[in-house]
């Protein structure tokens, strides 16, 4: 009798910790040129490839490009030393703005953690072959020079429902 109780009522908690264990593995992935690091959520994978002249082109993505991908690129702000919202905007004017089918929907101020904001900057735009696509660029500063722009875009439907996990991917990158 007990044993049947604990069949029915332990067993499937156990079942279900040891599937939200699995679920919520998470992998460190460092940047070939040792430049940061980056926590990537189950489901994000980190492929480096290496072009003919030797340098390395890296690609997060979530399962596949389509659904979701991550460019992370490094600017040298010693000139300008904007404030990152300002960034945020200048960025959009000069670049973002000029997707097919471009529509702004936030730019907003992003909390970090330990004090620290970035800012966020999110749109819906339309891929080479028209299909919906949606993105958000993280701007996050590195010290007084330096800004890392988080780039994620993919489908809308797929990418769209990961804004927990591409906040927790903004909020996990330490630059070195």
């Amino acid at each position: 009798m007990i044993h049947r109780c604990f069949n029915r009522l332990i067993l499937p908690f156990i079942l279900l910790f040891s599937l939200t264990a699995t679920a919520t593995a998470q992998e460190v992935f460092e940047d070939p040129d040792g430049q940061y690091t980056v926590t990537l959520p189950a489901g994000w994978i980190a492929v480096v490839n290496q072009d003919s002249l030797g340098r390395k082109d890296v690609n997060i993505v979530f399962k596949i490009r389509e659904n979701g991908a991550l460019k992370v690129r490094r600017v040298d702000d010693s000139e300008s030393k904007l404030e990152l919202i300002d960034y945020a905007k200048k960025d959009e004017e000069q670049t973002v703005r000029f997707l097919p089918a471009y529509d702004k929907l936030t730019l907003e101020n992003f909390l970090l953690g330990g004090g620290k904001t970035g800012t966020l900057l999110s749109y819906d735009f339309k891929n080479a072959a028209g299909q919906p696509f949606t993105g958000r660029n993280y701007y996050l500063r590195s010290g007084e020079k330096i800004i890392y722009v988080l780039r994620f875009t993919g489908r809308k439907n797929t990418l769209g429902t990961l804004r927990n996990q591409t906040d927790a991917i903004a909020r996990s990158f330490k630059a070195k």
